[in-house]
């Protein structure tokens, strides 16, 4: 039990964070970005790639990895949905073309790196932990540590820096932030970027632990999305009841 219990937190935290961005994108640029879960692919698919095939050491592997998983949210913002939001089209449609990318992500995926799931070493190779006569592999410890520490870092930057009083004001109102000189496109794109770095994160941290494949992003969109509406919209902290809650169900039901 304590094992799957391990399990299901571990799992938990990765839909926290693919929860706390999908709230953070929706509320900055009001967009629901379901191509989040192919972020998750991407991190743990490209880090594999880095370090497996291309040869480089572990971490240059898990920066290279986060650094595409960056890219490919940049792009989704600059190529998909930044000419529909020029247009003020209606969110349904700009939901819908996320949800399109994350189908050609994923496809390309297959197509380039073929249809075997992968897997990476833990990143700290032997740590484990014994949990009433319970061995837990360490990865799942890293796995919630990096998580509560990636939104802690997250929630002070958007509540004292510079550039989380202009997410905040973009939230509020696009119009009005761009008569108080702040760029709504500007901060888009950073909150494109940095959300699926995020989502990188989360894939270099939890291929070790389970493993990854071009149809794993799906899975993660919507079980992080369901934890969003769990924990509720906007809220960091309730990203992380929603989600550890949802991996907790998901390791006891499917034991």
């Amino acid at each position: 039990m304590a094992l799957t219990l391990a399990i299901g937190i571990a799992t938990g935290c990765v839909y926290a964070l693919i929860a706390a961005r999908y709230s953070v994108t929706s509320r900055t640029t009001g967009v629901v970005n379901f191509a989040q879960g192919s972020y998750v692919m991407v991190g743990g698919f490209a880090t594999w790639w880095f370090f497996a095939e291309a040869g480089l050491t572990y971490p240059l592997a898990i920066a290279a990895g986060i650094a595409v998983a960056a890219l490919i949210g940049l792009a989704l913002w600059t190529i998909v949905v930044l000419p529909l939001w020029r247009r003020r089209s209606p969110p349904y449609v700009v939901l819908l073309s996320t949800i399109v990318f994350g189908a050609v992500v994923g496809n390309a995926t297959l197509l380039l790196l073929g249809t075997l799931p992968q897997t990476l070493p833990p990143w700290i190779p032997g740590l484990e932990f014994d949990f009433q006569g319970n061995r837990i592999d360490g990865q799942y410890a890293l796995i919630i540590l990096a998580t509560l520490l990636s939104l802690i870092a997250f929630g002070a930057v958007l509540r004292f820096s510079p550039l989380g009083w202009a997410m905040r004001a973009c939230a509020a109102s696009r119009d009005m932030s761009q008569l108080l000189g702040i760029s709504p496109e500007r901060i888009g794109a950073i909150c494109f970027l940095t959300t699926a770095a995020l989502g990188g994160l989360g894939g270099a941290l939890i291929t070790p632990a389970q493993f990854t494949s071009s149809e794993v992003g799906l899975a993660y969109g919507v079980f992080g999305f369901v934890a969003a509406v769990l924990g509720g919209f906007g809220s960091l902290a309730g990203a992380v009841v929603g989600g550890v809650s949802l991996g907790v169900v998901n390791a006891i039901v499917g034991r």
